[in-house]
């Protein structure tokens, strides 16, 4: 049904000659090409027309070809908005002027050394969908770059150009590329800024954004992709996307890739040379409906602006709080290259050779993983990771970042041991920092067969350091009325015989 309402819709667009514009989407006409001829339309509704263009002064020019469209995932394709409705604005922060923006532009006196210091490396946020420079996270962002990093940090502001419907929002990211990369050029071409010093960070349709801008920009160092949005560029060619190609480095972070018919507005497929999915990059713990009830206390302490994202969109928007808790935090995001979440949380991906990629860091460190020691990333192209998957856990509350520790229990099996059991089991661990509560059974009953060994991946804000003083279990078993092989009643031993206990805490292969 939902393919055919989409067809009969393009029909009428491209076919009526009442509809050749697109309607209430763009009701001056702003995202049609000029010419159009109504004996030219193809029988085929979405396939695009033949060489549309449109220019835009010195910017360069803009075209929709066949590979722009697809009949699912992208069926409908216009023209961005003029320059003046966008109205791209950048507005750049030092720490000489941390507070105060100066708003600067291409060939323009307000760009000079003492303003835009070329010989520091260049941070550039971008926001997306629906979003502005004035959201509280664009300035959590640029605060915590200027404190961690003497960074020149330049903010996009489209404002203008994504707040309309989605589809003409997507339009709009590939003019506002254009203005940005001319920028970028003009800064590289007339002040000496070095293209592998730029860091575009982009949230959401901003990802991609970045992503455009990079493939006009030779040798640009790095794109991190927050949450990079899904509808209309998930299953899309590499030039409609963000892509490995758009940088030296390109690293995203995924965090509600349910799917759009789910309710996830983030990609699940790897766009990047590092792709990583904290908690599976699906659901984000704090996230739950069950959470809703702390939207009012959201509220005193953030704001309705804050609490309203929370609300809408708390998956898509964990990307962000990661990845600024990940620039001044003393606690690294160790994330596993991994077939797949569940084999991580197994434990089979838990080993980190050195000179290897079987782990890095997720977020603003990623260039300081062992991995990138001694290399020279402008002329390393990754490809080794393209397509891979990183997979880390977090808490749910910032500070985010936790420690990764894989526990293994062997289990006993005495003559008076069940052959398993089903249960829940906690671990209490001793050490000089305290004492650590874990649950190694998250996701509900597990069932445990004597003579096997357990093992599962559990995180923890504390630093056991190799210190362990001593380990309790707690087991409780569980019966369920629903399943009679579970029910263990008169002669039946519902207790757990455990052997040995081993904990591994993830490390890099540097550390000792």
């Amino acid at each position: 049904m939902f393919i055919s309402t989409c067809l009969f819709i393009l029909v009428m667009l491209y076919v009526s000659p009442n509809n050749v514009d697109a309607g209430i989407l763009d009701p001056f006409n702003w995202a049609r090409s000029d010419n159009i001829e109504i004996a030219s339309l193809p029988f085929i509704p979405w396939l695009p027309f033949e060489n549309e263009t449109r220019c835009y002064d010195e910017l360069g020019c803009l075209n929709i070809t066949r590979s722009w469209f697809h009949l699912i995932n992208r069926p409908l394709n216009i023209f961005p908005l003029p320059r003046f409705v966008i109205n791209t604005r950048f507005i750049l922060y030092t720490r000489a002027n941390p507070n105060e923006g100066a708003a600067i532009r291409p060939n323009s006196e307000s760009l000079t050394d003492t303003i835009f210091q070329s010989e520091k490396k260049t941070k550039v946020i971008i926001h997306g969908f629906i979003d502005t420079i004035l959201a509280n996270w664009v300035k959590d962002m640029k605060d915590e770059l200027l404190k961690h990093d003497d960074v020149n940090v330049i903010l996009v502001d489209w404002a203008g150009g994504s707040l309309p419907l989605y589809t003409q929002a997507t339009a709009n990211t590939r003019l506002v590329a254009l203005e940005l990369a001319y920028l970028l050029n003009y800064l590289i071409e007339n002040l000496d800024m070095k293209a592998e010093d730029v860091h575009l960070i982009g949230h959401s349709l901003g990802a991609h954004l970045a992503g455009y801008t990079g493939s006009l920009v030779p040798n640009l160092g790095r794109i991190t992709g927050l949450d990079p949005a899904e509808p209309y560029f998930q299953g899309m060619p590499p030039h409609v996307r963000l892509d490995p190609s758009d940088a030296n480095l390109v690293d995203v972070i995924h965090t509600d890739g349910k799917g759009i018919l789910l309710l996830g507005y983030g990609m699940s497929q790897p766009c990047g040379h590092f792709d990583f999915y904290p908690n599976n990059g699906k659901e984000q713990p704090g996230c739950e409906i069950a959470q809703t009830p702390l939207i009012p206390l959201t509220v005193i302490k953030k704001g309705l602006e804050e609490a309203s994202r929370v609300l809408v969109a708390c998956n898509h928007i964990r990307s962000i709080k990661l990845f600024i808790d990940s620039i001044g935090s003393q606690c690294p995001y160790i994330a596993h290259q991994c077939s797949s979440y569940k084999d991580f949380m197994n434990g089979k991906c838990f080993i980190c050779k050195p000179g290897t990629t079987q782990c890095t860091i997720m977020g603003y460190h990623l260039d300081s993983s062992p991995m990138f020691e001694e290399t020279d990333i402008s002329k390393r192209q990754f490809v080794e990771t393209i397509g891979s998957k990183y997979y880390l856990n977090t808490g749910k509350e910032n500070p985010f970042c936790h420690r990764t520790y894989r526990i293994s229990i062997e289990l006993a099996k005495p003559s008076i041991a069940e052959t398993w059991v089903q249960g829940f089991l906690k671990a209490f661990i001793l050490s000089p920092n305290g004492i650590m509560q874990i649950d190694l059974t998250p996701s509900g009953d597990v069932k445990l067969e004597h003579g096997t060994t357990y093992t599962t991946v559990v995180t923890h804000p504390a630093d056991l350091g190799g210190n362990i003083k001593k380990i309790e279990m707690n087991w409780e078993y569980d019966m369920n009325v629903l399943e009679p092989r579970t029910l263990c009643l008169l002669w039946c031993n519902d207790h757990l015989y455990i052997k040995k206990v081993y904990i591994d805490e993830m490390e890099f292969p540097s550390r000792e």
